[in-house]
């Protein structure tokens, strides 16, 4: 079964837009992210279902109630009535979907044979942002395997202008040849 962390991450960026505090609060969600991914015992607990809601409250309670935002508190403890307190990691990466989204901000990876410079990197850059109609938040990993040129990765679809899918693409055409 996939779950949807989307209607919970978007109940929150909602609530944090209309404060005007999204970056705020998506810090204060990340904290609480690494806590659980730190904590592998209390996640267990908290998304074990034998455990009551009430007990779960009681222990969001006693470890938040007094350090977060009144917001966040509540918005916890909404997640405990939903069964989704245990899945905060999860929200945390929805939230950042949402705010992406929001933002018209897209990912994007681009891979080459060896380091990139800053200005290479700019230029891909500008063309993938005017190819979308998107900002572009851009990773950058070196993949020895291309030999040569680039490949770019989005959400959408992969460009690949290396060494190694040009020598793929041209053994695929010799073998097709015969």
């Amino acid at each position: 079964m996939v779950m949807s962390f989307k209607p919970y991450s978007l109940a929150l960026y909602e609530l944090a837009k209309d404060k005007d505090q999204v970056p705020y609060y998506m810090e204060q969600l990340k904290k609480l992210s690494d806590i659980w991914k730190e904590n592998e015992d209390f996640l267990k607990a908290l998304r074990h279902p034998k455990i009551t809601r009430r007990e779960k409250k009681e222990w969001i309670s006693q470890l938040f109630e007094s350090e977060l935002d009144p917001l966040l508190y509540r918005y916890l403890l909404v997640m405990v009535e939903h069964d989704q307190i245990g899945y905060i990691p999860e929200i945390y990466e929805a939230f950042i979907e949402v705010y992406k989204e929001d933002q018209n901000i897209e990912s994007v990876l681009i891979e080459s044979a060896c380091p990139l410079s800053e200005d290479q990197i700019r230029q891909i850059k500008t063309v993938i942002e005017k190819k979308l109609k998107k900002n572009i938040e851009v990773r950058t990993n070196v993949v020895p395997e291309l030999i040569a040129g680039v490949r770019v990765r989005t959400k959408d679809f992969v460009l690949d202008n290396s060494m190694l899918s040009r020598i793929s693409n041209l053994k695929e055409k010799l073998e097709n040849a015969y």
